[in-house]
């Protein structure tokens, strides 16, 4: 009887101990393991004004002949980027920017996504450089495509 006794004991202090490390395991991974949720000011910006440049075929600078035709748009920085390149001279000359870089680019090398990205940051690095900054920020925030074929 003492045994039995002895044994009930010893099984209900393994479960309690047992507990108390499963209960203690999920505090720990709670506190240290799980992300806060994003609060209001951490979630993405909303996009800046949108510009429609159009629709743009070029061939590529390849010796054979290659072609690629795409449709893009670039969000600016803010409304006053907006205001200030209202005037259709500025849309002629990015419009510019573009066929000339696009003329630049090889088959091989706009042919896959991550040629895709680089003529991305290629054309807004070409944008910026040509476009007024406004309060000391570039003026395209993003360049995005539309339509995208290279044949």
């Amino acid at each position: 009887m003492a045994l039995a006794k002895r044994t009930l004991i010893m099984v209900v202090v393994a479960v309690v101990v047992l507990l108390f490390g499963i209960g203690g395991g999920v505090y720990v991974g709670v506190t240290f393991f799980t992300k806060p949720a994003p609060s209001a000011e951490e979630q993405l910006p909303d996009p800046g004004p949108i510009v429609e440049l159009g629709q743009f075929t070029s061939t590529l600078a390849d010796p054979e002949t290659h072609v690629i035709r795409l449709r893009i748009t670039v969000e600016l920085a803010n409304p006053e980027v907006e205001l200030r390149l209202a005037g259709p001279g500025w849309v002629v000359m990015m419009k510019d920017e573009v066929m000339k870089t696009l003329k630049d680019q090889q088959f091989n090398s706009v042919r896959y996504a991550e040629g895709m990205e680089k003529l991305k940051q290629d054309l807004r690095a070409r944008l910026n450089a040509i476009l007024p900054r406004v309060e000391g920020k570039a003026a395209v925030n993003r360049v995005l495509f539309d339509e995208y074929m290279v044949q």
